[in-house]
């Protein structure tokens, strides 16, 4: 029995499908259907029995969940702890962090790492990347995220780091002194980060709370590219302030007051609750905590 066979099963069972597993798994179903057969033929039971086009648990697999949610968790554990068994101070930490984290948050944070823990290799990964299956597969150690709030949900352990401004930001010959409705606001060339962003989602919502739609002249999944367009006043950009916050010292780019805003976020180190927290995790979180401003 191995765990990639218990993967499956367990993401059809949550998913309900092979097809779907297969989906998420980024395998293809006839893999998750020959792992799920594997498996079955090991145990010497029928794990699902089919209905109609689908598949429905026996009573076997739903008595066996708990047991193979602790086998994936246990498997997990003893592959986290052999990484650092020999020397806890070396080794490699995977980490996700989106572009503009990346780029002006990131970059403290492995400076202390490094004068913490000289001997971890941080293996960085930026979007596109969907982390929530990589951390399912245990390939990633966390993840620095930026959301509306902090984590109601038990199954993930949460370091706040900052509060993350998201601002309306121009050239200076754009700027206009007074405080843009969203109604003016939509009238001039909007400039934003790629769909499905965080705060890109929160710029949306409030559009629709007054009855628009937020129409961007132009989108880019890299921060730095949108800063380029705002030196050439190529239209309003949003942008953490983090990301702007030299350009507005220096003049080269001002803040846009538009009602409404900014938009409050919160830029933190999370991993899932069930993960074994390896000494290069906690020499992470220990650096997080130290730099923290929430």
């Amino acid at each position: 029995m191995t765990p990639r066979q218990v993967r499956s099963l367990l993401k059809v069972l949550d998913l309900g499908s092979v097809q779907a597993a297969a989906k998420a798994l980024h395998l293809a179903p006839s893999s998750v259907s020959a792992q799920l057969k594997e498996l079955s033929s090991e145990l010497g039971i029928q794990l699902f029995a089919t209905a109609g086009r689908g598949l429905v648990p026996t009573a076997a697999t739903h008595q066996l969940e708990t047991a193979f949610r602790s086998f994936i968790h246990q498997a997990d554990e003893i592959r986290y702890r052999a990484q650092h068994f020999i020397n806890e101070a070396h080794g490699q930490l995977r980490v996700f962090a989106p572009s503009s984290i990346c780029i002006y948050r990131l970059p403290a944070l492995i400076e202390g790492l490094q004068q913490d823990a000289p001997g971890i290799e941080l293996l960085l990964t930026h979007e596109p990347f969907d982390y929530n299956r990589a951390f399912e597969q245990g390939e990633l150690d966390a993840a620095i995220l930026v959301t509306q709030s902090l984590a109601t949900s038990h199954d993930w352990i949460q370091h706040p780091l900052h509060t993350e401004e998201v601002i309306f930001v121009c050239h200076r010959q754009r700027l206009q002194n007074t405080a843009l409705t969203l109604a003016q606001l939509a009238e001039q060339p909007l400039i934003t980060t790629e769909p499905g962003c965080t705060y890109r989602v929160r710029a949306e919502a409030h559009f629709r709370s007054q009855g628009l739609q937020l129409k961007p002249r132009q989108s880019f999944a890299n921060v730095e590219v949108i800063r380029r367009c705002l030196f050439a006043d190529m239209g309003i950009g949003l942008l953490p302030r983090c990301v702007v916050e030299a350009d507005l010292a220096t003049g080269q780019l001002y803040e846009q007051p538009v009602v409404d805003t900014p938009y409050a976020f919160l830029s933190s180190l999370v991993y899932p609750a069930e993960r074994f927290r390896s000494p290069l995790l906690d020499k992470l979180i220990q650096v997080v905590e130290s730099q923290s401003t929430f």
